[in-house]
């Protein structure tokens, strides 16, 4: 039987809101869609359980970490690592970090993201490939999220173009709709009743959402709406600044904050929304575009090459701190049903082109290819 190795301690440290966290969650539809495979998840982590039901087809093991004499705890885990691998000899190898990228592994499948792979060693960005190549470089595959990301990395590697596939991370479970009477339960208890606008993504104070509370208090001027705005997600360092900020909203009476609502809470309420407005910024979390999309919940969010690949035709787009552009477009779904629907039938359209299962299957399809 063949098997693969997978270095998970950057999925198990990772944020709950981002893309390693999702493709944990993901990890047993991924196996089930390789029967033929057995699975090491490899980590340095020692108190790490493993409870998913998947048969014997997949085994946890704990890295042994040597001792080292003067070497840091990076250079160590390295050399655990090379020395599982070559023991054992997986069929292939994949990391989600490219500084635990063992070049004896044989076959290696490397997922990340521009912004990671062009950081130095100090943390600042590259522009012009060192003397000597990084060794992740020598990845039989390299997997990024967008083609903005494929070509930052070519600008700086281009000798690299043939081991570099783009395949957006659609990793989140479908957030389902909702019946008529469930929505309406949601909204007695969250909008007093009233259909109500929602941004759901992480909650912080950066420009992203302060100008979106600038271009609701503008639809606010322009309606004479009582219609709500609901903000939810999950903490940041940042909650309670924003919260100090909204004490002093004009609005604030309008505008409801629920912080680290359970999934089996934000998914009903997303998908109850009359309308979605998700200010994106790079690197920022995709997770809720996703949702809006799977949902049906009419979305509004940041004209970018990143939003456009992952939405398509399925939202409608407004530039970065244009307030009234977004005030704009929120006023028009607000007042125009039929253009709502039309946007709620392309993102149905869009759900069935990119979808958790369709990454998956790709997913599958490189780890077949490389292991050949």
């Amino acid at each position: 039987m063949k098997s693969i190795a997978c270095f998970i301690d950057p999925l198990v440290s990772a944020s709950p809101d981002t893309v390693e966290a999702a493709f944990q969650e993901a990890l047993p539809s991924l196996f089930s869609r390789l029967p033929d495979y057995r699975f090491f998840l490899l980590s340095s982590f020692p108190d790490l359980t493993w409870e998913e039901n998947v048969g014997n087809q997949v085994e946890l093991v704990q890295l042994t970490i040597p001792k080292i004499f003067l070497a840091n705890n990076e250079t160590r885990l390295k050399k655990g690592l090379k020395t599982w691998i070559d023991q054992h000899q997986p069929s292939v190898y994949i990391s989600f970090d490219k500084e635990a990228m063992v070049e004896s592994a044989g076959n290696t499948l490397l997922f990340s993201t521009a912004s990671r792979l062009l950081a130095d060693s100090k943390g600042k960005r590259m522009v012009k490939a060192p003397a000597k190549l990084p060794a992740w470089t020598r990845s039989s595959m390299i997997c990024l999220p967008f083609t903005s990301d494929k070509e930052q990395v070519l600008q700086v590697f281009p000798a690299i173009e043939n081991l570099v596939n783009v395949h957006d991370p659609a990793l989140q479970p479908d957030c389902p709709s909702i019946s008529w009477s469930e929505q309406e339960t949601i909204k007695i208890r969250h909008s007093g009743g009233r259909d109500y606008f929602l941004y759901v993504g992480p909650l912080h104070a950066g420009n992203e959402i302060i100008e979106l509370l600038k271009s609701y208090s503008l639809l606010k001027k322009w309606l004479m709406t009582g219609m709500p705005l609901i903000l939810a997600g999950p903490v940041t360092d940042e909650t309670t600044q924003l919260e100090s900020l909204l004490k002093t909203y004009k609005y604030r009476a309008d505008v409801t904050l629920l912080p680290d609502l359970d999934p089996v809470e934000l998914s009903p309420l997303l998908a109850g929304a009359y309308l979605m407005a998700y200010p994106y910024r790079v690197g920022a979390a995709t997770w809720p575009l996703e949702w809006a999309i799977s949902a049906g919940t009419p979305l509004i969010t940041t004209s970018h090459t990143d939003t456009k690949e992952i939405c398509g035709e399925g939202a409608w787009y407004a530039p970065a701190g244009d307030l009234d552009a977004w005030a704009h477009q929120m006023m028009l779904l607000y007042k125009d049903e039929h253009q709502r629907s039309q946007l709620i039938e392309k993102e149905q359209q869009q759900h069935l082109v990119r979808n958790q299962s369709i990454t998956l299957d790709q997913y599958a399809l490189f780890i077949r290819q490389l292991s050949a």
